[in-house]
C-alpha cells in the first residue's frame, strides 16, 4: 500500500477519533505518534490532511450538507461522514491530485471500513462534488468526456 493511501487511512482514523471523542488534532496526533510501527511519511501526510479539514470543517460540512440531500450530517455513519469530509477537502484544496484518484481511494477505503450502502453513498456525493470543484478536469476523464463529432469523411470515389 502506498504512502498516500496509508495517509488517507490514518487521516480517516484520526477524524473518526476526533468526531466521536471530541479530541483536538494535537491529542490525536500524539496518540498516533506513539504507535511503534507507524509509517512516518503517511503520518505526516495524514496530519496535513487532518489539520486542513479541522481548519475548514464548517465550510466542508456546508458543502457536504448541500450534496447529501435529505441527509443530516449527524445522522450519517461516522466513517462515511469523515471519509466524505476527507474527499471533499481534497477535491476543494488538494488540486495536485486528480479527482478520479481521490474518488477511487475513497471508495477503496470505504469498502474496508464501511458497508455496500456506504460505498454507494460516498461515491454519489464525491462524484457530484467533483463536478463542482473539478470542472476543469472533466474533459480529461471518461465520465466527463464530451462527445466529439465524427470527422467528416471525404466523398467516396466514383466506382468504375
Amino acid at each position: 500500500m502506498g504512502v498516500r493511501r496509508r495517509g488517507r487511512e490514518y487521516a480517516l482514523q484520526m477524524l473518526y477519533a476526533m468526531d466521536l471523542n471530541g479530541y483536538k488534532p494535537d491529542e490525536v496526533f500524539a496518540g498516533f505518534n506513539a504507535i511503534q510501527d507507524l509509517n512516518r511519511d503517511a503520518f505526516y501526510q495524514a496530519r496535513r490532511l487532518v489539520e486542513g479539514i479541522h481548519g475548514r470543517q464548517e465550510e466542508i460540512d456546508g458543502v457536504l450538507t448541500r450534496f447529501a440531500e435529505n441527509w443530516k450530517i449527524h445522522r450519517m455513519a461516522v466513517v462515511d461522514r469523515n471519509l466524505l469530509r476527507l474527499g471533499i477537502y481534497e477535491l476543494m484544496y488538494v488540486k495536485d491530485t486528480p479527482f478520479p484518484i481521490i474518488i477511487n481511494e475513497a471508495l477503496e477505503i470505504v469498502k474496508e471500513f464501511s458497508d455496500h450502502e456506504g460505498t454507494q453513498f460516498v461515491n454519489g456525493i464525491l462524484d457530484a462534488a467533483s463536478r463542482e470543484f473539478r470542472k476543469e478536469e472533466l474533459g480529461t476523464h471518461p465520465r466527463g468526456k464530451k462527445q466529439q463529432p465524427a470527422p467528416a469523411q471525404a466523398p467516396e470515389a466514383p466506382k468504375e
